[in-house]
């Protein structure tokens, strides 16, 4: 900007006014010229809004759900309960000898794991003693012998003396002539000898410790020298021909296994046993309580063979105590009741079913057995009905379904 003094103020230069015709001409063409410009673009969008095509809309029909169905058939057997049990001894016995005794052999079998049979040889004692106690019981019955017949040569001198005698004796006075008290002490004592002999052979016995029946070894504490005392545990056995499973199962499943039938259920240990490879039990009974942990029935079961010994159980597994295995048992039929897979029971206890209608009815069921896989449906559904086994995003009662080509129903 030039500073004041330097602006030329002189006359001449100053602005001359504009004439008022130039001014309103330039007014005219500023306002003018663009609305006229507006009015003939709206005239000509107006033309082309009312000559534009226009769509018709047409109803898009509804195209029925594409389904699958199963046919309900009725239940022809129970439900299938399913529950995992231990293996326990059926029998224990704790080897315990009754007499004290220095152990002189020892069966090579009487090991862990070792299996011994019925009536074979376990430990055998030092059994000297046990046999000079027979013998002096021997020579002790023995000598009363020879005074009872020393004695009977005595009654028989006293019967003849007794028949000189005059007069008449009572009977206390006959019975002391003919020597009979003692005759009665020897008798007394040949009794105690005989009783002491048969002592002496029972305590023999006792040297030798058998197996009562065929078992396996699970503990054994000792060696050849050992000195045994009546009472002490040198050895625990198990039979060897059955084995228990206690199966804990819920309280429920009681309603549908009978304890006394004598129930047969499969046995197998998944991921452990050959696939298709199981083992039969038999229910034997109900144990008094529930399990500590769980709060569950337990049922014993019985195994008999549980090692495969026998020829028709060559082949099947062997049992090993503590392993746990997985029972399955049929329960009893249901009448009227229909099976059908759990994965189609929806909420709430319900099913979708495929009316005759081919629309979708969402039908609330009766369950009488609820199992891992399948479910047992009392009332409800009925043979022939048709339950929807395709899951649907959406679901409205009364909807239109179809199924697929070639699809049964």
């Amino acid at each position: 900007m030039k500073p004041v003094e330097d602006l030329d103020l002189r006359p001449e230069h100053r602005s001359r006014p504009v004439p008022l015709w130039r001014r309103a001409i330039a007014f005219i063409l500023k306002t003018l010229i663009p609305l006229a410009i507006l009015a003939v673009a709206a005239k000509i969008a107006w033309s082309l809004y009312l000559t534009a095509p226009v769509a018709d809309r047409e109803a898009r029909p509804r195209v029925p759900r594409l389904v699958e169905v199963v046919e309900v058939v009725p239940a022809t057997q129970g439900p299938q309960i399913e529950a995992w049990g231990e293996v326990v001894a059926a029998r224990t016995l704790v080897v315990s000898p009754e007499v004290r005794g220095t152990i002189v052999a020892l069966n090579d079998r009487l090991t862990p794991g070792g299996l011994v049979l019925a009536g074979e040889e376990l430990i055998r004692l030092d059994d000297r003693e046990q046999r000079l106690a027979v013998v002096q019981a021997e020579a002790e019955i023995r000598q009363i012998g020879a005074r009872i017949a020393i004695e009977n040569g005595q009654q028989a001198r006293a019967k003849r003396d007794l028949e000189r005698l005059p007069g008449k004796l009572t009977e206390d006075q006959r019975q002391l002539v003919l020597r009979a008290p003692q005759m009665a002490q020897l008798q007394a004592e040949l009794a105690a000898a005989e009783a002491a002999r048969e002592r002496a052979l029972m305590a023999l016995s006792y040297m030798v410790i058998r197996a009562p029946f065929d078992a396996l070894v699970i503990e054994e504490q000792v060696a050849e020298g050992t000195m045994l005392s009546a009472g002490s545990a040198p050895a625990t056995l198990i039979a060897a021909d059955r084995f228990h499973v206690v199966v804990a199962v819920p309280v429920s499943a009681l309603d549908w296994i009978n304890p006394k039938s004598g129930q047969i259920l499969r046995l197998t240990q998944p991921g452990i046993w050959p696939e298709g490879s199981f083992r039969e039990g038999t229910v034997e009974r109900l144990t008094a309580g529930l399990s500590a942990t769980g709060r569950m029935a337990e049922l014993v079961v019985a195994i008999d063979d549980p090692l495969a010994r026998k020829p028709e159980n060559r082949g099947k597994p062997r049992l090993l105590l503590g392993s746990f295995l997985r029972a399955v048992g049929e329960g009893r039929v249901v009448e009227s009741a229909v099976a059908l897979d759990r994965a189609y029971l929806r909420d709430h206890d319900t099913v979708w079913v495929m009316t005759p209608e081919n629309r979708l009815e969402v039908r609330p069921v009766t369950i009488a057995w609820r199992g891992a896989e399948q479910v047992l449906i009392s009332a409800g559904l009925a043979a022939g009905d048709r339950v929807i086994t395709t899951p649907l995003a959406v679901v409205a009662p009364g909807m239109e379904v179809r199924l697929a080509e070639g699809a049964g129903g």
